[in-house]
């Protein structure tokens, strides 16, 4: 990354490296649907990762309330299939425009899958290879 756009990605990647540190969940994965790293946690842990969350995401929307969202999250929304019980979960509009989260309870209740991505953004281009190697996630 040169050291223009690093500048320009420091606070996403300041706000992501909060995250992981407070990260009470377990590894992180590539999942390549979605071109976004994931992570799976028991329901047990929820508050302490919604803690953790919170330094990326800031703002977020449920089926509910998507309607309030800006157009490209509301496209992810449409994309994803966002049901009920999830949540899409956005970064900083200035510092991190179009960093999103998935928040997916499996099927059973037990456990809670996030998934972190920068919209329209694939698994190689600027700053994914930055996020994923803060992760510890090799494709």
């Amino acid at each position: 990354m040169t050291p223009v756009y690093r500048g320009l990605m420091d606070p996403l990647l300041e706000s992501l490296t909060r995250l992981k540190q407070t990260w009470p969940g377990s590894h992180w994965d590539w999942d390549g649907r979605f071109a976004a790293i994931a992570s799976s946690f028991t329901i047990e842990l929820e508050p302490k990762v919604r803690e953790s969350a919170r330094f990326a995401f800031p703002r977020g929307w449920t089926v509910k309330s998507i309607e309030t969202a800006p157009e490209e999250f509301r496209a992810l929304a449409e994309t994803t299939g966002l049901r009920p019980n999830q949540r899409l979960l956005a970064g900083d509009p200035v510092s991190a425009p179009t960093l999103f989260g998935l928040w997916w309870p499996w099927g059973g209740g037990d456990k809670i899958t996030l998934r972190i991505g920068l919209i329209g953004v694939g698994a190689a281009v600027v700053p994914v290879p930055a996020i994923r190697e803060l992760f510890g996630v090799v494709l």
